[in-house]
Formats: C-alpha cells, sequence, structure tokens
C-alpha cells in the first residue's frame, strides 16, 4: 500500500519533469482535434550565441527545480508540497522566462531548438515548448 501511495506522489511530481520530455516530444507530434488535423507547432532553430545563452540559462535553471522537486518527492514528501520548497528556484524560473520573453517576445508559446558545442567539444542540442513552461508556471500557485 505504501508503495503504491509513493508511486502515486512520483507521478504527480513528473509533471515538471515532463516539461523536459514535452519539449523534445512537440514538434512532432500532430492530433487530432474536433475532426481537423493540427500542424505541429513550427521550430524557431535559435542560432545567435547571445541568444543560445539566455536559452541554456532557463533551461538549466528548469532542469535544476525539475532535480530539485523530483528528490524532494522521492524522498517522501508530497508534490504539492514539493513544488512549493524552493521559492528562490521557483523565482529564479519565473524570472528566467521573463527575461527571455522580454528580450525576444515574438518567442512567446513557441517550440525553440538551439546547438552549442560544450567544454568537452560536444555537440549539445536542446528544445524547449515554451507553451508549455509557461502554463506550468502559471499553475505553480504557492501560498
Amino acid at each position: 500500500m505504501r508503495k503504491k501511495a509513493f508511486d502515486a506522489r512520483s507521478r504527480d511530481t513528473v509533471n515538471i519533469t515532463l516539461i523536459l520530455l514535452t519539449a523534445l516530444w512537440g514538434g512532432s507530434i500532430s492530433v487530432l482535434a474536433a475532426g481537423q488535423a493540427v500542424k505541429p507547432m513550427p521550430t524557431i532553430e535559435v542560432t545567435a550565441g547571445n541568444d543560445v545563452a539566455n536559452l541554456r540559462e532557463l533551461d538549466d535553471v528548469l532542469s535544476a527545480f525539475s532535480q530539485e522537486v523530483t528528490a524532494c518527492a522521492k524522498a517522501g514528501r508530497t508534490p504539492e508540497v514539493c513544488r512549493c520548497s524552493y521559492p528562490k528556484d521557483l523565482a529564479r524560473l519565473k524570472t528566467a522566462y521573463a527575461k527571455l520573453i522580454q528580450l525576444h517576445p515574438e518567442w512567446k508559446d513557441q517550440l525553440l531548438s538551439y546547438h552549442y558545442v560544450n567544454k568537452e567539444g560536444r555537440n549539445i542540442s536542446g528544445t524547449l515548448v515554451l507553451q508549455n513552461l509557461a502554463r506550468q508556471i502559471e499553475m505553480l500557485k504557492c501560498k
């Protein structure tokens, strides 16, 4: 019984983590809505160095917040408590998102793709679905 309760809490916590996975799948999935095929969201390829740095900053903050929430839930706390247990990190996430949208208002609700070479010389690519991220941030209401 305890394992089932933990599994249910873990699934709730996955909401934050799914943002990252949704970003990977966002550009390739099409769905049917009201009998009509919906076109996949176009991908904006971000190539300018400063823009890639801003995207990486947001992605890093999002990843760190997601890891903290997941670790908290794995330690046995409820997802609701965990999502609000890191107010500074949540504020950093909101700030990083707002900064990116302030710099590029045309990116709001868009699918962004970027590439860079890391310190080890490996090609790294990333994707962010800002529409999903904005919705998740909006849903994170803490007392």
